[in-house]
């Protein structure tokens, strides 16, 4: 399991802006992906990205959020904020995912997700 958040995220009108963090220490974002696209052949996989994620979803209020808590008719990865009820009050898509991957966009700079209405 990985402990560590290498994601930082940003919301911008409509979208969620994830990038990697940048720094020097061993939690540093870049390095992680970088040794997830060495090391892992399926390092775009949903399991590996899952599991990128772990540290910025255990230390963050964001969370995965299955496509049918919103009513939305996708399979893309979607990150969203839920209440103390449960109820999901933000949701943003990855809506690129049938033409490139949430981890190599991050790989490349950052990711845009948009929100959902």
């Amino acid at each position: 399991m990985i402990d560590r958040t290498y994601v930082k995220a940003k919301r911008l009108g409509k979208t969620l802006v994830l990038t990697l963090i940048k720094n020097d220490d061993e939690s540093c974002g870049v390095r992680a992906i970088d040794e997830y696209r060495d090391c892992d052949p399926n390092w775009q996989s949903d399991d590996s990205m899952h599991e990128f994620f772990e540290g910025f979803i255990a230390n963050t209020e964001w969370e995965w959020i299955d496509p049918n808590e919103i009513g939305a008719l996708t399979e893309a990865p979607i990150l969203g904020i839920k209440d103390e009820d449960g109820k999901v009050i933000e949701a943003y898509g990855w809506m690129e995912y049938q033409v490139i991957s949430l981890m190599q966009a991050l790989a490349w700079g950052e990711a845009v997700l948009i929100a959902g209405d």
